[in-house]
């Protein structure tokens, strides 16, 4: 059996993480397939929506800590984190299509990197989310601590990075970090909802409004501008700008088409 199930539903790509008997821990061929799976999709867009998911009672509870496997990365850690994680959470933020993570428990270390990396995140009221790090002596990776304190602000990433204390579904509802918050078991169905809902939407503006946004943090205002100029003018000649225009005069819903 795979470590990474990939699956199709109408227009949602479905990528989950298959190591129920280890929460769903990391494992060098589910880093590889999953970053073979977001080129793929890069390359040759097949979906209009991705959503990041778990087997059984959790989402992914971080990097595989069995001690020879772990201790073996020793002098190899950079080179492996430059080849899998670091392009992965690119790819998830720079996809051109909305990415949806379903949290159904929990989403720790690296697992919680992951989700982060979506776009947005659906958890149920049994998720729990912590950077483990420096439980072990070690520091976050997957830009977890650059995703974390954009959206929830330096000084809780500084608390939660540093006590390795977790956020329950409900607490990381409150803080905004979770978009979503669904009945224990629901998560899955609540995520595959949204993304449904936003695979019928205008894939093009939604590319672009991603773009934008994953550039904000770093730019100044003149560049921005030019950014919005550049997405606004890829939009108006988008075939969905031409169906909304048309939809909204004639009083009816848009029939998007993702181009």
């Amino acid at each position: 059996m795979s470590d990474l199930l990939i699956g199709r539903e109408g227009d949602v790509l479905t990528l989950t993480f298959n190591r129920p008997e280890r929460l769903n821990a990391l494992s060098n061929p589910m880093r590889e397939g999953l970053l073979q799976a977001l080129r793929d999709e890069l390359v040759t867009p097949s979906a209009r929506a991705v959503v990041l998911v778990g087997a059984g009672r959790g989402f992914c509870s971080g990097a595989d800590l069995d001690p020879t496997t772990i201790l073996a990365r020793r002098g190899k850690v950079a080179g492996q984190m430059m080849a899998g994680i670091n392009p992965i959470i690119r790819l998830l933020r720079e996809i051109p299509l909305p990415v949806v993570a379903a949290v159904n428990g929990p989403a720790a270390g690296v697992g919680f990197s992951l989700a982060l990396a979506a776009d947005l995140i659906v958890a149920g009221r049994c998720a729990r989310f912590s950077l483990t790090f420096s439980r072990i002596g070690a520091s976050p990776d997957g830009g977890a601590l650059y995703a974390l304190s954009r959206r929830i602000g330096e000084a809780r990433t500084m608390q939660l990075a540093l006590s390795a204390t977790s956020l329950t579904g409900d607490e990381a509802h409150a803080l905004g970090l979770v978009s979503e918050l669904a009945d224990e078991g629901a998560a899955l169905s609540a995520a595959m909802a949204l993304a449904h809902k936003l695979a019928a939407g205008p894939t093009v503006s939604f590319s672009m409004i991603k773009r934008q946004i994953l550039a904000a943090a770093g730019s100044s205002l003149d560049d921005a501008l030019r950014l919005e100029t550049m997405c606004q003018d890829t939009a108006f000649n988008s075939a969905d700008f031409e169906e909304g225009v048309r939809a909204f005069n004639e009083k009816r819903k848009p029939v998007f088409r993702g181009k």
